[in-house]
C-alpha cells in the first residue's frame, strides 16, 4: 500500500501524478478511472492528488493539456453582458491562444492526441459528457443535436484557426472572430440569432 503524502526524495511528484492518470484515463476511459485508481498507480495517497489538482475534472484537464473546463466557459457564457454566441466564442478560442509555444499549440497538441488515440477520444468525450452535456440532464433530441453543432461550429474554427491556419481567421484578433461568428453560433444555439 502506498505511504501517505509525497513520495520521498522525489520532486516530480505532480508530473508522475499526471502520468499515472494520463495512463488510468487510456486504458479505463474517463468514467471508470477513479482517484483511488491513479493514486495506487503513482504510488501516492489520494489526498495528494486532491491537494494539487482538486479534483477528477481538473486533473483530466492536465492530462490533456487542455487549458480550461468547459464548464467554467459555459458558466461564463451565462453570466456576461456580451451575446451568448460572442463571449462563447472569445472564450473558447481564448484558452488556446495562451500556454507554450505558439497561439493554438495546445489545440494542435490535443487533435493529434484524439486523432493516434482511440481511448484517448473516448477519454475526452466521456469528460465532455459529464462537464457540458450533463448540465443539461432534461434536454430533449433537438436540444442535444443544438449542443453538438455548437461544439462542432466550435472545433471546426479552432481547425481552421490553428491547423489549417486560414486567412483572414488565422490572424484575426479574437474580439473580432468572435463578432463574425457569433451570429452563426446564436442560430445554432437558438434557432435564430439574437439580433434578428
Amino acid at each position: 500500500m502506498p505511504r501517505p503524502g509525497r513520495r520521498q526524495g522525489e520532486s516530480g511528484t505532480r508530473g508522475a501524478i499526471i502520468e499515472a492518470a494520463r495512463t488510468e484515463f487510456l486504458e479505463h476511459g474517463y468514467n471508470a478511472t477513479t482517484i483511488r485508481s491513479i493514486a495506487r498507480r503513482a504510488e501516492v495517497d489520494p489526498a495528494l492528488i486532491y491537494h494539487y489538482f482538486t479534483d477528477k475534472p481538473t486533473l483530466f484537464l492536465s492530462t490533456l493539456n487542455l487549458p480550461a473546463d468547459p464548464k467554467q466557459i459555459i458558466a461564463e457564457v451565462l453570466t456576461t453582458d456580451k451575446s451568448p454566441g460572442e463571449r462563447l466564442v472569445e472564450n473558447f478560442l481564448a484558452q488556446w491562444e495562451t500556454g507554450p509555444g505558439k497561439p493554438g499549440q495546445s489545440f494542435v497538441t490535443m487533435v493529434q492526441a484524439m486523432s493516434s488515440s482511440p481511448e484517448a477520444a473516448r477519454s475526452l468525450r466521456e469528460f465532455l459528457v459529464d462537464r457540458v452535456f450533463a448540465q443539461l440532464p432534461d434536454a430533449d433530441e433537438a436540444m442535444r443535436w443544438r449542443m453538438v453543432t455548437v461544439s462542432a461550429e466550435l472545433f471546426g474554427l479552432a481547425w481552421n484557426r490553428y491547423i489549417v491556419r486560414a486567412e483572414p481567421l488565422a490572424s484575426a484578433p479574437l474580439a473580432e472572430v468572435a463578432e463574425r461568428v457569433a451570429p452563426a453560433v446564436e442560430r445554432l444555439m437558438f434557432g435564430t440569432a439574437i439580433d434578428d
